[in-house]
């Protein structure tokens, strides 16, 4: 049986210039929201850069890092454990995209709150 693997998706960089409430530090703290809504734990937290982990029952693995700034953020692929990864053909296990979607999407949905808070 041959390993399934699929082109790793790599999301462009979101601009938030659109969320003019957006701080350096409400969008630190809407990143690690959107991680926490399905269990991705904060492993870095230093100044515009966080690294996050989801691990499933710790037989599957990744690390993401999201980099940002006042103006936006960028995920990227950091390590995979059990994904079937190959960072030269960048291909990887389909459940890591889904994964990423998955945090792409809770991140933007926790940075559009932004615009409802500090009216």
């Amino acid at each position: 049986a041959h390993a399934r693997d699929e082109p790793m998706w790599n999301p462009e960089r979101v601009s938030v210039q659109a969320q003019s409430n957006a701080t350096l530090e409400s969008l630190r703290i809407a990143i690690i929201r959107g991680g926490a809504r399905r269990n991705w734990t904060v492993l870095d937290d230093a100044a515009g850069e966080i690294r996050l982990k989801q691990s499933r029952n710790g037989k599957h693995e990744a690390t993401v890092k999201v980099a940002y700034d006042a103006t936006g953020y960028q995920l990227s692929y950091v390590d995979s454990y059990n994904l079937n990864v190959d960072v030269g053909r960048q291909r990887i296990h389909p459940t890591y995209n889904m994964w990423l979607r998955n945090l792409s999407s809770d991140i933007a949905s926790e940075v559009s709150l932004l615009s409802l808070n500090n009216k």
